[in-house]
């Protein structure tokens, strides 16, 4: 054996006797050889950070109870709802600008302000199915304006006699609004085939006309507005749609529509009032 061998046979040696040495001897030894060689091989740096550790020690986490924990949660809980109602407030924006857009498209004559209305509890005395409305004549608010809601969607229109700052509306399928003209859309996507009738209140926010049954109407179509009696502004608009057809008792060769209105006053937070009235007050409510 070479002389230069000697130290690696001499190293294996001792390696395979410790490995059959039991541990309770051998295990202290191993520690010790290990904890020379880890310092050999760590760089300084491993150093350092044990005298920096060593000199400043580690922060203790806070707990949930810490007074700083406490303004932290209630800073990012208080930023996070601000955030929230931010985001609410311009969905709502948007909105209003998508149906301020659709209404000035179907009547671009401009000879009507849109005034938001929000929706109050009625007066017994106000009549059933009549709704109270927080806006009146200071915004320009006159008898028989129209209600809508999303730009397309009839709501009703203004009753007679309206104050200041409140007014009513009559909604769709009340008795108060008389016979009301429409078109029932045979074909909305096609060539617009619609049919004339002639609606009137039956109850329960419902209307009843006469129809064809040879005519195509189906539950589910749509009925739009089209009475001279109404403003020029609101022809056209939804006001119901087709729940049943069936045939008439008097007449069996005729058929009855009925129509469900397609918004239902009671249950709404705000209408759009497109006024036609002058103003005395400016308010934030019109635009």
């Amino acid at each position: 054996m070479r002389i230069a061998d000697r130290p690696f046979a001499v190293a294996a040696l001792l390696a395979l006797i410790v490995s059959v040495l039991p541990t309770r001897i051998a295990g202290g030894v191993l520690v010790d050889v290990s904890g020379v060689v880890t310092a050999l091989l760590n760089p300084p740096a491993h150093v350092l950070q044990l005298v920096r550790e060593w000199l400043r020690p580690p922060q203790q986490l806070r707990g949930s109870d810490d007074p700083v924990m406490r303004e932290l949660v209630r800073e990012r809980d208080t930023y996070r709802s601000q955030w929230h109602a931010a985001r609410q407030e311009v969905v709502e924006l948007e909105r209003k600008l998508d149906q301020a857009g659709a209404i000035r498209r179907a009547d671009p004559s401009g000879a009507w302000r849109l005034v938001d209305a929000a929706v109050g509890m009625s007066a017994p005395a106000s009549g059933q199915g009549v709704v109270q409305l927080m806006t009146g004549t200071a915004l320009g608010i006159a008898p028989g304006d129209v209600a809508m809601v999303r730009g397309d969607l009839l709501a009703g229109r203004i009753g007679p006699a309206p104050d200041r700052l409140t007014s009513t509306l009559i909604p769709i399928g009340h008795p108060g609004l008389g016979r009301i003209d429409a078109s029932i859309v045979i074909d909305e996507l096609g060539q617009g085939r619609r049919m004339p009738v002639q609606l009137e209140a039956i109850g329960g926010g419902r209307l009843a006309c006469d129809v064809g049954l040879d005519g195509g109407v189906k539950p589910g179509m749509l009925v739009r507005l089209g009475d001279g009696a109404w403003p020029k502004g609101a022809q056209g608009m939804v006001l119901g749609t087709v729940i049943e057809v069936g045939r008439k008792d008097q007449q069996p060769l005729r058929g009855r529509a009925i129509v469900r209105a397609v918004i239902d006053a009671r249950n709404l937070a705000e209408v759009t009032i497109k006024a036609t009235g002058q103003a005395s007050d400016v308010g934030s409510q019109a635009r």
